[in-house]
């Protein structure tokens, strides 16, 4: 039997997670106990004026091992000027791991962030990486409805997310190379937790990000699996400035172009069409040139036995990449076209 995907989205389901319109800052605490079979994460990105750009992920549990009981960690990868990638990942002592719920306040060993939802200070450490970080949102935190999926009709299984910040400034300094690097750009930040395998209800997403001149966009479809009838989630948030101008996803669409191959057996769209109607207002937005930044098989991440065993049954892989972004804004009194570069990326869970 066919299942459906149940979007918390009106003021029922606003009142039945205990939240309000707008995003608290306890919401960016810790959202769920990490027991077998739950997960969270904490992510922040930092692209930076000297070139330089910085993702540092705070974590309960791999992923790929959310049966496990709490194993958490810290990982960071700097990508320097030049375009080399340095990447580190610490595992953490769960006696050495707390977190807040009050609001975001993550320690990880000697590595910690916290904030609240306007403000955050971030201290990272892995290898010989090292990352020190204030941002500030420049865009306030956003959630589409409650922010959570369902996949069972008694709303227990879940999949839940809140970027905390759409967009901001940060300033700070990264360490590698043995030296330390001042740098200053713009961040944003999103807050992962849930308790279903991603791979067993989603099948693959796209999500992406741009910041163009006073437009903050964050866009998003998943794709459920045959289980759930294949159902489209879609996500879509516009702001001007601070202001948030569109936050229903339901109207919007994507279409792939053609499509690229990549030398570990996947391949990803070679542009997208993204179109999103309602009530006479609409966007049309698309994406070309994607420039590959990262890609990599999520089989990568276990030892090697399991990579072994796992590739006989599936090949998960995800791409990171950088495009034009050509918008077009027709809501209201609003007629612009924009241009610029956006960050996308695709996953591939099956």
């Amino acid at each position: 039997m066919t299942k459906s995907v149940i979007f918390a989205i009106g003021p029922e389901a606003l009142q039945r997670e205990g939240l309000r319109e707008k995003p608290e800052a306890w919401e960016d605490g810790l959202r769920v106990d990490p027991k077998p079979g739950n997960f969270e994460w904490w992510y922040f990105e930092g692209h930076l004026e000297d070139g330089s750009a910085v993702v540092v992920t705070f974590f309960t549990k791999s992923l790929l091992d959310r049966g496990s009981r709490l194993k958490p960690g810290v990982s960071i990868t700097i990508t320097r000027p030049d375009g080399q990638k340095l990447t580190a990942v610490r595992p953490i002592e769960p006696a050495e791991f707390s977190a807040s719920k009050e609001h975001c306040y993550v320690r990880a060993g000697d590595s910690y962030v916290r904030g609240d939802l306007a403000h955050y200070e971030l201290h990272a450490r892995a290898g010989d990486l090292s990352v020190y970080l204030n941002m500030n949102a420049t865009v306030p935190a956003w959630r589409p409805g409650a922010g959570k999926n369902y996949y069972d009709e008694a709303l227990t299984r879940y999949f839940a997310w809140l970027p905390a910040i759409p967009f901001g400034e940060v300033e700070g300094h990264l360490t590698y190379d043995g030296k330390l690097h001042a740098v200053k750009g713009s961040c944003y930040h999103d807050h992962n937790w849930g308790n279903v395998g991603l791979n067993d209800v989603l099948s693959h997403w796209y999500w992406g990000r741009a910041h163009l001149g006073e437009y903050t966009l964050i866009f998003a479809e998943m794709h459920a699996t045959p289980r759930y009838g294949q159902q489209r989630i879609p996500v879509l948030m516009l702001a001007k400035g601070d202001q948030v101008l569109v936050e229903d996803g339901a109207p919007m669409r994507i279409e792939e172009q053609d499509f690229i191959a990549d030398p570990g057996g996947r391949s990803y769209p070679d542009g997208l069409d993204i179109f999103w109607d309602k009530d006479g207002g609409r966007l049309q937005m698309k994406l070309r040139s994607p420039a590959l930044i990262d890609s990599f098989s999520l089989l990568d991440m276990l030892p090697t036995w399991q990579r072994v065993i796992g590739r006989l049954l599936a090949n998960p892989y995800y791409f990171r990449l950088r495009a034009d972004l050509d918008l077009c804004v027709s809501i209201g009194g609003v007629q612009e076209r924009i241009q610029g570069q956006a960050l996308y990326e695709v996953m591939l869970l099956r």
